[in-house]
């Protein structure tokens, strides 16, 4: 399967993952960059944020507040940037894979990759991807965290509070830094993955091939899905100091200018497991996304291989005219 073709399945199977867990993706923003409550303040107090107590509370308060409809506020630019994001990671990712892959044949090198070669490979497709997909991801975080301010939550409202925040078009990159450094996630993500196939692909069925396949359409739904969970639970946690970080960066009001700064504020004023806090609601939203989708990409994959086979075999079915 070409790059393309990778790329497409990717994003379908992202985009329907993602937008079945949507409000769980709300419930762990407004956790996440929700300031430690002080007890001595009156929650009743106009000038006091909204404090959710955990993810079922989150999602109570939303639809209390806003109506089912709250659940989804920001869905158009998540599902935009979700698509634009996994179609631009998949398709680089099958680009880097398949050339180091070629590579390796030429240089009679083994073909199977080993453990730092798949994270090298997944942070490059990530850093490509985020350069061009970072603008929705910043406009999907405004939309959500706007919802505990009573604030405008409309598309061309948040598109004018981003460009006003730093009077230039960066806004829309803001917490690009911490992205690129968050390649490694999909990197941890990706190359557990492929190292935990190995349990239900025997390594010697990889020797002597000289075509790279997909790992997902090689499994069946349940592995997939097993396999998605575990993986994206191991980079969650090794990374969730710095995906809050992100987060923090890209709220609305947010006044901080890096991700050390938020590290060091949330370290100093709310300890150490702050840095984790809203692990629950990320893996809850992450490892469900991620299992679903390498779930729907395994089956769309193989979906497409059937279709394809059907049309070369009607293509040959088809007679040929001979000219005398």
């Amino acid at each position: 399967m070409g790059p393309l073709e990778s790329a497409i399945t990717g994003a379908v199977a992202s985009t329907l993952a993602d937008t079945i867990v949507y409000p769980l993706d709300v419930a762990k923003t407004l956790i996440q960059t929700q300031k430690k409550r002080d007890i001595e303040t009156d929650d009743k107090d106009q000038h006091h944020e909204v404090y959710y107590k955990n993810t079922l509370d989150a999602l109570l308060r939303v639809v209390n507040a806003k109506g089912v409809c709250g659940l989804y506020q920001g869905l158009m630019a998540s599902t935009i940037a979700g698509f634009l994001q996994s179609f631009s990671y998949f398709f680089w990712y099958s680009i880097v894979r398949k050339t180091f892959f070629r590579f390796k044949l030429l240089r009679g090198k083994g073909v199977q990759f080993s453990t730092p070669e798949e994270l090298l490979l997944g942070v490059m497709a990530a850093a490509i991807s985020q350069l061009f997909t970072s603008p929705m991801g910043v406009i999907s975080k405004r939309q959500q965290t706007a919802m505990s301010k009573n604030g405008k939550v409309g598309f061309k409202d948040v598109l004018k509070q981003i460009y006003d925040d730093q009077n230039s078009i960066t806004g829309f990159w803001r917490g690009l830094k911490v992205s690129l450094i968050l390649t490694i996630n999909p990197s941890i993500t990706y190359a557990s993955y492929e190292k935990l196939t190995q349990l239900f692909i025997s390594a010697s069925s990889a020797r002597g091939r000289t075509e790279l396949k997909d790992t997902a359409a090689q499994l069946s739904p349940r592995q997939n899905f097993i396999l998605g969970v575990a993986s994206k639970m191991i980079s969650t946690i090794i990374t969730q100091p710095l995906i809050l970080s992100k987060a923090w960066l890209q709220r609305t009001g947010s006044q901080f200018h890096s991700f050390q700064e938020v590290l060091i504020y949330l370290y100093t004023h709310e300890g150490v497991l702050s840095l984790w806090k809203g692990l629950a609601p990320q893996l809850s939203k992450g490892l469900l996304v991620q299992g679903l989708l390498l779930m729907f990409k395994g089956e769309l994959i193989k979906l497409m291989q059937r279709l394809f086979f059907r049309l070369r075999l009607l293509r040959n079915a088809q007679p040929r005219v001979r000219i005398s």
